[in-house]
């Protein structure tokens, strides 16, 4: 219990100590300022009144308050000092709003630095130099410089009214730290945290991250989880065929290898995604991916059947979300669509890429449903509403048929500032 109490005792020392340093640092500056003031007025105009003085001081702290490094200075000194656990911001490109707080804030830590600097170094020698004269009477006020002109005490009871006034007004003033220390922790995330703009800002970053997290999670789903399907149906049939028809197991694991070489790549290229080093621009070999696509899906066991008709000069961005939409569609029709034959169809015209993808449905599935259970589907609808295209996807009789409609324009050439849509 005494350590406890010794620690408290301690601990609230500190605590006083430093809400002490930051109010002396105030006092200390603002002093400093009210002198410079004070000299520059009377080299100007000698005799001006007090309020004029007051008002020229008060201006001159709100312009220290707009000195570049003012705010730093500040909220370093609140954090150290104040014990401030409201988030406190220095903006790389300060606003008016910042500046006007950051001015207001100083205004105010240099009046409660000189106030407790006055009621420390002036009103408590003034209480006992009232309580001294009022016990000695005449005898300290006989040719005494400090003679402070108050009446003397006229019997007992006024001379204990006296004493007692300056005991508590001396003890104000050396208390005075303490509530306008708290009052200047209180209001340090008001003034000096983050304006409306700011929070703002950090809400558009949050977004953004997290849109980029979305992305990160449907390229992972569109090409990882793609290759993981086409891998479990080749081991699986591998598996079944391994005792009486090796030459077709030996495929299947070829379909496997190539399948987890190109799931490789397509992590090597998620990972320089999150490096910052992947270039949105690059062009892309478009038919090639494509026909391996197919090709893959086809060592799968799919019954399919492709015609590609792929413009010319069509934009990396918009390459690489035709390869994903194909992707994605074949993939659906070889996990969930019924054996038969698979048609694909991607072709252009005009100022648009179409793509078609029409398989049979399996028995049991309930109309205008298809039992993924994924996320597959509506990542195609967000890719192709980023560029203002459209999807369609349902039964036609016994057929599953999947349509995507996107724009396409030719490669900008000055595409070096173009951001992709998905992040």
């Amino acid at each position: 219990m005494q350590a406890t109490r010794r620690q408290l005792t301690g601990d609230l020392t500190r605590y006083l100590a430093r809400r002490f340093a930051w109010q002396m640092l105030g006092g200390a500056i603002g002093l400093a300022l009210v002198l410079l003031v004070y000299s520059l007025l009377n080299i100007v105009a000698a005799g001006l009144p007090a309020w004029v003085v007051a008002v020229a001081t008060v201006a001159a702290a709100i312009g220290l308050g707009l000195v570049p490094g003012a705010r730093e200075l500040e909220v370093t000194a609140a954090r150290a000092l104040l014990d401030v656990d409201d988030e406190l911001v220095v903006p790389a490109r300060p606003r008016p709003a910042h500046r006007l707080r950051t001015a207001a804030w100083v205004a105010g830590h240099l009046a409660s630095g000189l106030l407790v600097a006055a009621g420390l170094f002036a009103g408590v020698p003034m209480a006992v130099l009232i309580g001294a004269e009022a016990v000695a009477g005449e005898a300290l006020r006989s040719g005494d410089s400090f003679y402070t002109g108050l009446p003397l005490p006229t019997g007992p009871v006024s001379l204990a009214l006296r004493l007692v006034a300056c005991a508590v007004f001396a003890l104000l003033a050396l208390i005075a730290t303490w509530p306008l220390g708290a009052a200047a922790a209180a209001l340090a995330g008001r003034v000096l945290g983050p304006t409306p703009h700011d929070r703002m800002e950090t809400a558009l970053a949050r977004a953004r991250r997290e849109a980029e997290h979305t992305r990160l999670a449907r390229e992972l789903h569109d090409g990882i989880g793609h290759a993981l399907t086409v891998v479990s149906v080749q081991a699986a049939a591998g598996r079944r065929v391994v005792a009486v028809n090796p030459d077709a197991a030996a495929e299947a694991l070829a379909a496997i290898e190539d399948t987890a070489r190109s799931a490789l790549a397509e992590l090597d290229q998620l990972l320089a995604v999150l490096r910052d080093d992947a270039d949105d621009d690059a062009p892309v070999a478009l038919a090639p991916a494509l026909d391996d696509v197919v090709s893959a899906h086809r060592r799968a066991g799919l019954d399919l059947s492709a015609q590609l008709d792929l413009p010319a000069g069509l934009p990396a961005l918009l390459g690489r979300t035709v390869q994903r939409i194909v992707t994605e569609a074949l993939t659906n029709a070889h996990r969930h669509g019924a054996p038969g034959p698979v048609r694909l169809t991607v072709g252009h015209g005009g100022d648009e890429v179409r793509i078609e993808v029409v398989n049979p449905v399996r028995l049991g599935t309930r109309p205008g449903r298809r039992p993924t259970g994924g996320r597959g589907l509506s990542g195609v609808r967000e890719r192709v509403a980023l560029f203002g295209g459209t999807v369609h996807a349902g039964p036609d009789g016994d057929r599953w048929v999947f349509r995507a409609t996107l724009p396409c324009a030719p490669r900008a050439t000055g595409g070096a500032d173009r951001k992709d849509p998905d992040a």
